[in-house]
């Protein structure tokens, strides 16, 4: 593959994939929006509290072998079957330790409803295991057309099931068996639209050779899972319910944005960065140009999402869910860094050092227990200032210890990603303007969004920015063929 051909594919990836996949979060937010505007906060805090317990299920599922079948060149069927009738396995036995736990997890909460709510949650875990490796394959053929058109269908009708059963009367259930409703229908077409089928094929020898390579990535993910997710057990456990619900709303509101840049970049940059990988100059280069790109997107995206959160939820929610405001512009400021560090940990997998990725999450371990400890007699939203802060911090150690180990030092990096941070802070400041004088916030959010949008690119405009001009030239080009 060329280098213009490379530049082109990745950079066309990126955009088209994130185009996609905000294509399937808008579906997702508007379903969202009903729903939340006919249950309670404290529906919505119920199932936060088990929100550690469906990641940490996830990840053992997967358990890196996702991205140790991609990064294979040579995979066999041996391998995917392999992967297959284990991951069967593995689903089973989680389930079952999941089900039978459930009374535990409705004690520690105090919550008596949460035992037969877990056990309904978990079972979109069977359905995810029988996908993964159809997944995994159209992952590997860069095939993101064929996966947004299952999303969206599954989405969609998984969506009016919603809508059914909160508009019927079904509370927290509604939230309960949405997961499940969409795990099946997306195993389904996945099962449709993918021809691959498993065969009678099993070798321990092939797992055991993934795993070398996949083990130090469940390790990072757990870790990752754990801490993530420990927000919502402190908030559940220390603090009234209500807290957690506006936590969950207002972090469910920034993952919208932020899971669609970064399912992209996972899905966009790995599977190309792989192709590459033995090309360390070639790799470096689309390494480079992906966190420019990445932080040309990123931080006037987000920053824009913190500067029109009140109009923004004032609008489209009840009275009773401003209190997630704050917890929204939070999440928002470090899902900046969470994007960010997505691109360098891709490429440290894609390079074999799936060890810096494991180390990265115990330094973020780290971290996270210190601030939880500094913020534990503090209120909930300092609690996850504390969250934003230690998203900042591991990205920065993430730039030093996979900088090093790549030759992308973290001073390049910094310098890379420093224009767009300067651009998209004055944006912020200009975007303040219109509170002085705008009070219906139905015209404060337009006013604000188009605002913000004719600075950033004109701004880029003026400057000459290559990475704006390419973009408009993918668009174009796509749009044309």
């Amino acid at each position: 593959m060329s280098e213009p051909s490379l530049k082109q594919r990745t950079i066309g990836a990126l955009l088209w994939n994130l185009l996609d996949r905000m294509g399937q979060q808008v579906l997702l937010f508007i379903v969202g929006v009903l729903v939340a505007n006919i249950l309670s906060v404290e529906d919505y805090a119920l199932v936060g509290m088990l929100a550690i317990f469906s990641a940490i299920a996830n990840i053992v599922l997967d358990s890196g072998f996702s991205a140790a079948l991609i990064r294979k060149q040579d995979a066999t069927e041996t391998d995917y079957n392999s992967v297959f009738y284990f991951n069967i396995f593995i689903s089973a036995c989680l389930y079952l330790l999941l089900f039978v736990c459930s009374p535990l997890i409705a004690g520690f909460f105090n919550q008596p409803l949460l035992t037969d709510l877990a056990r309904v949650i978990f079972l979109a875990l069977p359905f995810n295991s029988l996908s993964l490796i159809q997944t995994t394959l159209l992952n590997k053929q860069v095939s993101f057309k064929i996966l947004t058109k299952i999303n969206l269908i599954a989405l969609t009708a998984s969506g009016i099931g919603s809508l059914a059963m909160a508009y019927g009367g079904m509370g927290v259930w509604t939230l309960a068996w949405q997961p499940v409703i969409l795990a099946f229908l997306r195993t389904v077409l996945l099962w449709f639209f993918n021809k691959w089928r498993p065969q009678l094929l099993f070798s321990i020898s092939h797992i055991k050779e993934l795993f070398g390579f996949s083990s130090n990535l469940l390790l990072a993910g757990l870790v990752n899972s754990i801490f993530t997710n420990i927000y919502s057990v402190a908030i559940g456990k220390l603090y009234p319910p209500v807290q957690l619900g506006y936590y969950s709303q207002g972090n469910k509101f920034s993952l919208m944005v932020i899971s669609s840049v970064y399912s992209s970049l996972q899905t966009a940059t790995y599977p190309i960065f792989s192709h590459i990988q033995n090309d360390k100059e070639r790799s470096l280069r689309s390494y480079r140009k992906t966190i420019r790109f990445t932080a040309f997107l990123t931080f006037p995206l987000m920053t824009g999402m913190v500067s029109v959160a009140y109009p923004f939820i004032a609008l489209i929610l009840k009275a009773e869910w401003m209190g997630c405001v704050p917890f929204f512009q939070l999440t928002c400021l470090a899902g900046i860094f969470t994007i960010l560090s997505t691109v360098n940990q891709n490429f440290a997998k894609v390079q074999g050092r799936s060890d810096l990725i494991f180390k990265l999450e115990i330094a973020r371990t780290l971290l996270i227990i210190a601030c939880l400890a500094a913020s534990l007699k503090q209120s909930a939203l300092i609690m996850v200032a504390c969250l934003a802060l230690t998203q900042i911090l591991i990205y920065l150690i993430s730039i030093v210890i996979i900088g090093k180990a790549v030759g992308y030092s973290w001073l390049k990096q910094i310098r890379d990603i420093t224009p767009y941070a300067v651009l998209s802070v004055i944006m912020w400041g200009i975007l303040l303007i219109p509170d002085c004088f705008l009070t219906e916030n139905y015209l404060l959010l337009p006013v604000k969004i188009v605002i913000g949008i004719l600075f950033y690119y004109g701004i880029n405009r003026i400057l000459g920015s290559a990475i704006l001009d390419e973009a408009i030239r993918l668009v174009l080009k796509r749009k044309s063929d």
